[in-house]
């Protein structure tokens, strides 16, 4: 612009010309702190992000933590109920045959545990789904007649063992 001037004869203003290319530098100046405040937000934005994850990875963690310590006492409970479970059906057996002279088969361990394990397949049939494993376990039938009470399925599977010796006579 001061190239013309010169060329066209005219007077040059420099205080004006001064003041023009000092705006044009301040309106770059504010750009870019437009730009540094907006990667400044951005960046605050992604440290709220992170620490919000990891206090929700602190409670997760805690939380994941408390399940399995009660998944291990509900699954040591379990298995000293289901102990007694064997070992009164093994007691039951062998005071049915007693009684009867034969005929407990029902009650032995191996078919106790049996119906335990389509028990189980049932009840943790919604952990696992229809891919019927949960990590090294596998279940290899889960049968919808196994939903239900425990001791009613229990009761049923054996009921005419034992009430057919506790109906019998006396000797």
């Amino acid at each position: 612009m001061a190239g013309v001037a010169v060329l066209e004869g005219r007077d040059i203003d420099h205080m004006a010309m001064a003041a023009i290319e000092a705006e044009i530098t301040s309106i770059h100046a504010a750009g870019g702190e437009v730009a540094r405040r907006e990667r400044e937000a951005a960046a605050e934005a992604e440290r709220n992000r992170i620490a919000g994850l990891r206090e929700k990875l602190r409670r997760i963690d805690a939380d994941r933590l408390d399940a399995a310590e009660k998944a291990e006492k509900a699954a040591k409970d379990l298995c000293s109920s289901l102990r007694l479970w064997i070992a009164f059906n093994t007691d039951a057996a062998r005071i049915v045959r007693a009684l009867k002279g034969g005929g407990a088969g029902l009650l032995d361990s191996g078919e106790t545990e049996l119906r335990i394990s389509h028990m189980l397949g049932s009840t943790l049939k919604p952990l696992f789904g229809n891919r019927r494993k949960l990590g090294q376990i596998s279940f290899f039938t889960v049968l919808d007649r196994y939903a239900g009470s425990w001791r009613r399925l229990e009761r049923d599977a054996t009921d005419n063992e034992i009430q057919s010796v506790l109906k019998g006579t006396d000797a």
